[in-house]
């Protein structure tokens, strides 16, 4: 009993007394695409850890970059490099048109928001890249969720993996 209440009391202190951990463990960005039949385009939301943005942005533009959703120049930043790190295409090589559409902050992680419009009516497959933060981490892991037409196919890619063919 009385080695029991000291181990409790051992955790408690511990726990009472550790500083909370600003960086995360693992490292992690989700991709949703939906199909919208209405405009025919893909609705894109990209969710990232803010602080990871911020470095990759940093170092691809070789200047301190905070995030801001007002600031012109860090609305350019992202788009260039979703541009760069997020392609899809309908026809491999050819990559689709994106416009960015804007971004925003919740807690600790940025949402950013894509439309990629699309020329034909139906979509058979996709093809995705997705090497968002892979210069960074090399056990970044990109999840993309892609919805069509009631039917949702995920895939995972990594540093060493960053493109995928999607059978729709």
């Amino acid at each position: 009993m009385k080695y029991r209440l000291l181990l409790i009391f051992s955790l408690l202190l511990t726990v009472g007394f550790t500083k909370p951990v600003l960086a995360h463990d693992y490292h992690a960005s989700i991709a949703d695409v939906r199909f919208n039949p209405r405009t025919q385009s893909l609705e894109v939301a990209v969710k990232v850890f803010m602080d990871d943005l911020e470095n990759a942005l940093s170092q691809r533009n070789k200047t301190k970059v905070v995030y801001s959703h007002t600031s012109e120049q860090v609305k350019k930043y992202l788009a260039d490099y979703l541009s760069t790190n997020l392609v899809l295409e309908v026809e491999k090589g050819k990559p689709l048109k994106q416009k960015f559409l804007g971004s925003e902050e919740d807690a600790d992680v940025v949402w950013m928001y894509l439309e990629v419009p699309l020329q034909q009516a139906s979509l058979p497959q996709l093809y995705v890249k997705n090497a968002v933060l892979t210069e960074l981490f090399s056990d970044q892991m990109n999840i993309v969720n892609i919805n069509y037409k009631g039917k949702t196919e995920s895939v995972l890619l990594e540093r060493s993996d960053t493109q995928k063919k999607i059978t729709l």
